[in-house]
């Protein structure tokens, strides 16, 4: 079998046809290897070699699959690489794996946690999907940023849950409901009638005030709550 690495991706994607595969590390940084036309299969070893992985024993090998699905694939077991197949997979050092499910997907991965946004991407979820874990009865929802935690007892369950259009959020005490996005200070100042001239700030969860810069959006979310002052600084 005869390939060559070539990109470095920093963002994952998809292969682009049919001779091409994508191998991530850890961090979800892709490495684009072509393959020769005629190649329909490669084992889990020689997927590791083509970029740089070896000795093999000391890896992990994963594809995944087109369902959202992660699988470990032996040393000596075959990928499918025609375009129906799996086109990508993962390489990452490491002796065992740690099993999950997400909304019924089987996964697995060879670290004790990973990022929301990574289980997201794994799953082909939609940007306005949340990641959701159910213990004790409890729903817990994580952001994207946020360390999900996969080595403890037992097998972990996630769902993904869409969230609502609509937020609420706060004004001087007054509440209001506006569809979620992004806005710029000026947007929400009109919304909330803030006086000409004021300046809309951001009231942190510490209670801290953040001015907000003039014309420059920002993700509303839901339960922020906001205040004003007039341009010398003064409270209003």
């Amino acid at each position: 079998m005869n390939a060559h690495a070539t990109t470095i991706a920093s963002e994952p994607g998809s292969a682009r046809n049919h001779n091409e595969i994508l191998v991530g590390d850890e961090n979800f940084e892709f490495a684009t290897v072509r393959l020769n036309p005629d190649d329909l299969k490669a084992t889990a070893a020689e997927i590791a070699m083509l970029v740089g992985k070896h000795p093999v024993d000391k890896f992990v090998i994963l594809q995944h699959l087109k369902s959202g699905e992660l699988e470990t694939l032996r040393p000596t077991e075959p990928a499918d690489l025609r375009p129906e197949g799996p086109e990508r997979f993962f390489v990452i050092e490491g002796f065992k794996t740690n099993r999950f499910l997400v909304s019924g997907l089987s996964m697995e991965w060879p670290r004790d946690q990973i990022l929301a946004r990574n289980i997201k991407f794994l799953a082909n979820a939609d940007a306005d999907d949340v990641l959701v874990m159910r213990r004790n009865g409890v729903d817990k929802e994580f952001k994207d940023d946020d360390w999900v935690h996969i080595g403890k007892d037992g097998l972990e369950e996630f769902m993904l849950r869409k969230q609502p259009k609509l937020i609420h959020v706060i004004y001087k005490e007054t509440t209001f409901e506006l569809e979620r996005g992004e806005y710029t200070p000026e947007e929400l100042s009109s919304v909330f009638g803030v006086p000409a001239g004021y300046v809309l700030d951001y009231i942190d969860e510490h209670g801290g005030f953040h001015e907000l810069p003039p014309g420059k959006p920002f993700k509303v979310k839901d339960g922020m709550e906001f205040s004003s002052h007039p341009p010398h600084g003064q409270s209003s």
